[in-house]
């Protein structure tokens, strides 16, 4: 599963900072990082990632962005 988020790190493999600027795109990543199951470190540290950023900017967003983000922060897709 690496592969499928490899666009989204950087040459020294952390998480790219124009991520950060594409709230859309974080707040997917965010929802697609709760399905992680052990061994998917990626999927780990995209969660650890987006959660810091979100948190950070949701106070700044605008409606409705602001509320989609709030909404999946309170209540994140759940594994199955």
């Amino acid at each position: 599963m690496d592969g499928i988020f490899d666009k989204f790190k950087d040459e020294k493999g952390g998480f790219k900072e124009d991520l950060i600027t594409n709230v859309k795109g974080m707040l997917g990543l965010y929802e697609a990082a709760h399905l992680w199951v052990h061994g998917e470190d990626i999927l780990e540290e995209a969660l650890a990632f987006t959660t810091t950023h979100l948190k950070a900017m949701v106070e700044s967003l605008r409606y409705p962005l602001a509320e989609q983000v709030s909404h999946a922060m309170e209540r994140p897709i759940r594994k199955v």
